[in-house]
């Protein structure tokens, strides 16, 4: 690898640079999953902040448009609990974007007759036509995204990502994309 005159790598990304900076200070510690991990993260945070600018002309977060979608692809109602462990996020953002979404009228609450401290969510008819206007459009912006990046970089990523979230998901008790409680 080339390096520049600070011994950085020349055509090196910043988690490249980081990796360097630690290994310099602690030559002692392997930082080869920093390489892994803060990739995935920066890509994460890029795409989210991209997202979330670009949803903002819907009036929605990224993190609300994850609970519309997933109420309309369920068919069915669903426990805010369910819908947490669904998108991996804590109960309290649940509620926070449940509300929100609630009081625009995109999404309403009915007593769960199995669980009586709970309730059950589905879509409005305005909300289903939110997600059907919204998602051909953002999937637009994510195709728009991944054509910026080599062809090459980008044909090998589904099967380790699918891997790598497999793993982890099983870890904390979740497989193909469902919730199981522990």
């Amino acid at each position: 690898m080339n390096q520049d005159a600070d011994g950085f790598a020349a055509h090196g990304d910043v988690v490249d640079r980081m990796q360097l900076e630690w290994a310099r200070l602690r030559p002692d510690l392997s930082f080869s999953s920093l390489g892994v991990i803060h990739r995935v993260l920066r890509a994460s945070r890029l795409i989210l902040e991209a997202s979330d600018a670009f949803l903002a002309d819907y009036g929605l977060t990224r993190g609300e448009l994850d609970v519309l979608s997933a109420l309309r692809r369920s068919g069915e109602p669903l426990s805010p609990t369910s819908l947490a462990q669904t998108l991996l996020v804590p109960r309290s953002a649940i509620t926070m974007r449940l509300n929100a979404l609630q009081a625009r009228g995109l999404l309403s609450r009915t007593a769960n007759p199995a669980d009586g401290r709970s309730s059950l969510l589905v879509l409005t008819d305005t909300g289903a036509a939110l997600v059907d206007e919204v998602i051909p459009a953002q999937l637009a912006l994510e195709d728009a995204l991944l054509a910026e990046a080599p062809v090459w970089a980008i044909e090998g990523l589904v099967d380790p990502l699918r891997a790598l979230t497999s793993a982890w998901e099983q870890g904390r008790g979740l497989q193909d994309g469902s919730s199981k409680h522990r």
